[in-house]
């Protein structure tokens, strides 16, 4: 599969993902404040690089985005799910396909409702921790 980038919503310009679960800052050209002289602004340019992510309590990979001064964390997978894969169901959780919480490639990822992931935790991968009550298939 070929890689392709897309800007994250809410940092065009700034960060990009891929369809294979990768995420990057974009090489950008940004004014500030001369640190040798704080009366004048030169203009800083910040070479783009891929982000480094971590695996949370849970085994999602998550990373920080920065905009503005202004630090966030983020879900991999749901970068991926909203700038590549349609939701016009409206649907508020993201799926990984074949389980493994790790694999962020766009074709292992659906939108999917709270009950689904359930169903498909329980039915299709075995975990018996996410066993949905009162349902009748």
């Amino acid at each position: 599969m070929q890689e392709e980038w897309r800007p994250i919503k809410s940092y065009e310009g700034c960060y990009e993902v891929s369809n294979l679960g990768r995420v990057r800052s974009v090489t950008r050209k940004i004014e500030r404040t001369d640190p040798k002289n704080i009366s004048k602004t030169r203009l800083f340019t910040y070479k783009g690089k891929l982000i480094p992510f971590w695996i949370n309590e849970k085994g999602y990979l998550r990373l920080t985005l920065n905009k503005d001064g202004n630090k966030s964390n983020h879900l991999v997978h749901r970068l991926v799910a909203n700038s590549f894969l349609d939701n016009i169901e409206n649907k508020n959780q993201v799926n990984h396909k074949n389980g493994i919480k790790s694999d962020n490639r766009v074709d292992n990822l659906e939108w999917v409702t709270n009950l689904e992931n359930r169903l498909h935790s329980y039915y299709k991968l075995g975990n018996k921790i996410h066993k949905p009550k009162n349902v009748i298939i």
